[in-house]
C-alpha cells in the first residue's frame, strides 16, 4: 500500500514538472531579435537601378557586393567612394544597358535584361577570390579577383538550356559550385 502511494506521488511530481516545462518559456527557446542600431541602409547610386539581388562579402570582409537590374555586380567601397562596378557579363555595355530617364520609355531594364544580364546570386570562393555569379539569362559565370568581365561557365545541363538560374553556393573546402535553375 505504501509503494502505491509513493508511485502516485512520483507520477504526480513528474506530471507537474513536465507541465511546468511546457508552460514556462525557456530562454533557449526565445527567438533572437535583430539589433537594428547595427544595420545600415546603403542606397543604390542615383539613376534607375532597381531591385538589388543577393549579397556577398569577399574573404577580406569587403563589400557588400550586389547584383543590380542593369546586369552589373556592384561593390560598396565605403562612404567616400560608394558603389562601383565590380563585374559585368560578356555582352554588357554601359551605353546599351544603363537605364536613363530618357531611355526608360524606349529601353526599360526588362527589355535589356536578356542581353545585359540580371545577376541573381553571388558567392565568393574565399580561397581563390573568384566570384561566382548566377544570372537569370546568362547562366553560371565566374569573375577573377579584382573584378571585370565575367566568364560564362554553364548555359545548359545535359543538352537542355538553363531557364532561370537564381541561386549559387560554393563549398569552401572543395571549391565545388552548386546552383539552381527554375
Amino acid at each position: 500500500m505504501a509503494s502505491t502511494t509513493r508511485d502516485l506521488v512520483a507520477e504526480a511530481t513528474i506530471s507537474f514538472v513536465v507541465l511546468l516545462l511546457l508552460l514556462v518559456p525557456s530562454p533557449a527557446a526565445a527567438v533572437p531579435s535583430i539589433d537594428t542600431t547595427l544595420t545600415r541602409h546603403l542606397p543604390l547610386p542615383r539613376g534607375l537601378l532597381r531591385d538589388p539581388e543577393s549579397v556577398a562579402f569577399d574573404a577580406k570582409g569587403q563589400g557588400p557586393y550586389s547584383g543590380v537590374s542593369d546586369g552589373r555586380v556592384l561593390k560598396w567601397n565605403g562612404d567616400k567612394v560608394g558603389w562601383t562596378t565590380y563585374a559585368y557579363g560578356p555582352e554588357y555595355s554601359s551605353e546599351a544597358c544603363t537605364a536613363t530617364l530618357a531611355a526608360t520609355v524606349l529601353r526599360p531594364e526588362i527589355a535589356t535584361e536578356s542581353r545585359c544580364g540580371r545577376p541573381l546570386g553571388l558567392r565568393f570562393h574565399l580561397r581563390s577570390g573568384n566570384l561566382y555569379i548566377v544570372d537569370a539569362y546568362k547562366g553560371l559565370m565566374r569573375v577573377s579577383p579584382g573584378g571585370g568581365k565575367a566568364t560564362v561557365l554553364v548555359t545548359e545541363v545535359d543538352g537542355a538550356p538553363l531557364c532561370f538560374t537564381n541561386r549559387v553556393d560554393v563549398d569552401q573546402v572543395t571549391g565545388k559550385v552548386d546552383f539552381t535553375d527554375s
